[in-house]
């Protein structure tokens, strides 16, 4: 693998914009500016130019985003650069950067932040009692259900870490799985002008 990996801190520079993918989970997409600075021979910090990114994010990390993030406030992004080509507005060919992100978070330097655990069922807007986990801790519960099956007794409690949306307290932490790339969701990326954050998803074939 010779993926590209970077740590990206800046200003989210639009709206994060959630969308559905076409094997029933969702991607989140946003653009991120960052400006380098550097001391001048006055010993006064100058800014340097502003670069943008592209930023993709699928599933729970993507719902999460779509839910936490607002114009202008400072994120930190860790996750896979990519270029892509694309036809401008003006007919001019361009390159855009894009990352494909593993972790997103606001950036502590500058405010503050309220975290609130989600397991990815309640991220994704989904009965929280549908996760396997969470359906095997039930089971395990009620004494009896196959692992991944439905449990004996389903329905008649939950784990009492994961409350009715799906909110998890203590250390019962759900692993995320699923598709996680653009093929997945089959997004293609940029068909236009990256500008407009325009990302489309294909429909499957009837």
């Amino acid at each position: 693998m010779n993926d590209i990996r970077v740590t990206v801190h800046g200003n989210v520079v639009n709206d994060p914009i959630t969308r559905p993918g076409r094997n029933g989970s969702v991607f989140t997409t946003f653009r991120v500016g960052t400006t380098p600075y550097r001391r001048n021979g006055d010993g006064k910090f100058v800014d340097l130019d502003t670069s943008f990114y592209n930023v993709i994010a699928f599933n729970a990390l993507a719902a999460n985003a779509g839910q936490s993030l607002l114009k202008g406030q400072p994120v930190v992004i860790e996750g896979k650069l990519s270029s892509r080509s694309y036809i401008g507005s003006d007919g001019v060919s361009r390159t855009s950067a894009e990352i494909e992100a593993d972790h997103i978070g606001h950036d502590l330097r500058w405010g503050r932040a309220s975290f609130l655990r989600l397991s990815k069922a309640a991220a994704l807007g989904l009965d929280p009692a549908s996760e396997v986990e969470v359906r095997n801790a039930v089971a395990t519960m009620n004494g009896g259900g196959e692992p991944g099956g439905e449990p004996t007794g389903f329905g008649a409690g939950r784990p009492a870490n994961v409350d009715a949306n799906g909110v998890l307290h203590g250390d019962l932490a759900l692993d995320e799985g699923g598709p996680g790339s653009a093929e997945d969701l089959g997004c293609d990326g940029v068909p236009g002008d990256p500008e407009t954050d325009d990302y489309t998803v294909e429909e499957p074939a009837a």
